[in-house]
């Protein structure tokens, strides 16, 4: 026992040992060189899963334009096979059931938007029928604008009137009288026209019959009160709730007459092709320039 000893202690000394420091840098520098070496290849596994994921990205396009494009939340893939998506063009919008609808000839404003309501359209209603007493008789002219205006500026509540104009329409046959006046009852002017003209009608409507025109998108003829007279006339009063500046455009404006006033005007059994030569005459002194208008 003692030999063998003896014989491991002469083989140390002929073997010393390598010097401690070198050993633990040599470790140091090998254990950095491992964890680079693991981090290289982290990274080599990391990146080629982004770069995968950037090439689908550019493939489905950018971020949120997917779901507006295709129609449908969520993006384009929702409810589609193997991530598809569906280019197919949309068919043209439709009006939802029960939404209003324009005629083929008065909605070309409206086609841009189907979802939009049409204007609402006048409506006519027969509102009264009143009795009509005889016409006027004695020395009579014919009807000139100075003369109607005449007429209704003494038929009209009292108030301040103003901007007297002779009208020009499509409306009103050649040579039948379409005036317009502005009456102030004292909470400022409000604007009325009066027409008149031969029915245009199959037949005469019964004598007296009163028709109410409702346009609620219509300033000027807001409200028209029809009275049908005599001999295939008929006697236009329009209540506007509005005021005309011709190239000014329109101002708002309250309407100065009810629709029971404005009946008992258009009813007036003097109206007519043909007026008492004394209301053509002060007219025609009342109103020498009388403005004229395109309506």
């Amino acid at each position: 026992m003692g030999d063998v000893h003896g014989r491991l202690r002469d083989d140390l000394a002929r073997h010393p040992a390598p010097p401690l420091g070198d050993l633990v840098q040599q470790s140091i520098v090998q254990g950095r060189r491992l964890r680079r070496q693991r981090r290289q290849a982290q990274f080599g596994a990391g990146g080629s899963a982004l770069a995968m994921l950037l090439v689908i990205g550019l493939a489905a396009g950018p971020l949120g334009v997917g779901a507006d494009d295709a129609g449908q939340p969520g993006g384009p893939n929702l409810g589609l096979p193997s991530g598809s998506v569906d280019t197919a063009t949309p068919s043209p919008a439709e009006p939802p059931a029960g939404a209003p609808v324009g005629s083929e000839e008065g909605d070309n404003e409206e086609r841009g938007d189907p979802f939009r309501p049409a204007p609402p359209r006048p409506s006519t209603t027969v509102i009264d029928t009143v009795r009509m007493g005889p016409g006027p008789d004695g020395d009579l002219l014919t009807t000139t604008p100075q003369g109607a205006l005449e007429l209704l500026t003494r038929l009209l509540p009292r108030g301040k009137t103003s901007g007297y104009a002779n009208l020009q329409s499509s409306g009103t046959a050649p040579g039948m009288p379409y005036v317009q006046v502005y009456l102030d009852r004292g909470d400022g002017p409000g604007m009325l026209r009066l027409a008149i003209s031969r029915d245009n009608l199959d037949g005469d409507p019964p004598l007296g019959t009163v028709e109410l025109t409702e346009a609620p998108d219509d300033c000027v003829q807001n409200k028209v009160v029809t009275v049908h007279h005599r001999g295939g006339i008929r006697v236009d009063l329009m209540v506007s709730t509005c005021l005309v500046w011709d190239a000014k455009g329109t101002v708002p404006a309250r309407p100065v007459l009810s629709v029971k006033e404005a009946t008992e005007i258009a009813a007036n059994p003097t109206w007519g092709t043909k007026l008492p030569a004394e209301l053509v005459v002060t007219g025609a002194k009342n109103f020498p320039t009388l403005a004229r208008s395109n309506g």
